[in-house]
């Protein structure tokens, strides 16, 4: 690999309706390996409450400090009206998941994310 390569983010952006026949633990099993390669993954919508737990839990068993150090997860809200427009509620936009020592947040607000990935201190393999 050439070394413009070698410092390469690779992102996977997949649509509600790419995953939704997966199972949860094909989900998170899917997820787990593309973070453990190096990439991020941005998915429509996102993960249920439980299946973000599942994900939690499953990174933490598979956390090697010299190859893989965790993941982070960042959604970007979206308000919805609710019948009549009386009220809104928050519903999940978009969900980025990838590995901790790449992804650092610049700016979060409930509809505005800026993101930085770390590329040079990473010790994520980089495609």
């Amino acid at each position: 690999m050439d070394d413009a390569k070698t410092n390469a983010l690779k992102m996977d952006f997949l649509s509600s309706d790419a995953i939704a026949s997966s199972t949860s633990m094909e989900k998170i099993s899917m997820i787990v390996n593309k973070v453990k390669d190096g990439d991020l993954v941005v998915i429509e919508g996102g993960l249920t409450p439980e299946e973000e737990a599942e994900l939690i839990e499953t990174t933490m068993r598979e956390i090697d400090v010299e190859n893989f150090m965790g993941i982070d997860i960042y959604t970007l809200e979206k308000d919805e009206k609710s019948f009549f427009g009386l009220s809104k509620k928050k519903t999940i936009g978009i969900t980025i998941i990838g590995p901790a020592n790449v992804m650092k947040t610049v700016k979060k607000k409930s509809n505005f994310l800026s993101m930085i990935a770390n590329l040079g201190d990473s010790s994520a393999q980089m495609h």
